[in-house]
């Protein structure tokens, strides 16, 4: 009886640690523009990052951070704003594969990635004071290139969507009366870094 657990741990230790080294997680970090629309607004204002895991070559998921600041002129002459910061589940798909199931073999791979999560945006108007919690919708895409064993750098673009957004991005009070609706479009456009633990692909 017990060489025969004996023998059942050494099998299920040996699945276990071939499991976890072919385990495809990696982490990633992003800087770069953010853009609103209505109000308009650009600036090198936005950091982020992520922790992610390919299931195979083509189809992965990745959990993601972000955080953004935006500061308008008004109307009258002074700069007003908010910071939004923001965390989201997405899929992630491999579209080079997709297209071609020998890319993965190359250095430079698109991905698409998509998903939804939690928005906090808190005006900086001090009358205001208030923070609001709000769903996102977000799509992007991410080129990347492999520069050594593990490690990639990209471009990503992406466009989020925030749904019952009560403050404007200048900080204002605004869409009384209308919170079930998409109040908030922004972008991001990023330089990324990513590494892959255990990169098999």
């Amino acid at each position: 009886m017990k060489k025969n657990l004996f023998a059942l741990t050494i099998i299920l230790g040996a699945l276990l640690s071939s499991n976890i080294s072919n385990a495809q997680f990696g982490v990633e970090l992003n800087y770069g523009m953010n853009g609103s629309y209505e109000p308009s607004y650009s600036g090198f204002t936005h950091f982020g990052g992520g922790v992610s895991y390919d299931f195979n070559e083509t189809f992965g998921a990745k959990i993601d951070f972000a955080s953004d600041k935006f500061s308008i002129k008004n109307d009258f002459g002074t700069e007003t704003g908010t910071s939004n910061t923001r965390i989201s589940l997405q899929g992630v798909v491999n579209v080079s594969n997709l297209i071609d199931d020998r890319s993965f073999y190359n250095n430079f791979i698109v991905l698409a990635h998509g998903g939804a999560g939690l928005s906090i945006l808190k005006s900086d108007i001090p009358t205001l004071d208030k923070t609001d919690h709000i769903l996102n919708i977000i799509v992007g895409v991410n080129p990347q290139y492999k520069v050594a064993e593990g490690l990639y750098l990209g471009i990503d673009a992406s466009f989020i969507a925030n749904i019952s957004q009560h403050y404007n991005f200048d900080g204002t009070s605004t869409y009384v009366g209308d919170a079930n609706s998409i109040t908030g479009l922004m972008y991001n456009i990023s330089a990324t870094v990513s590494y892959k633990f255990g990169d098999n692909y």
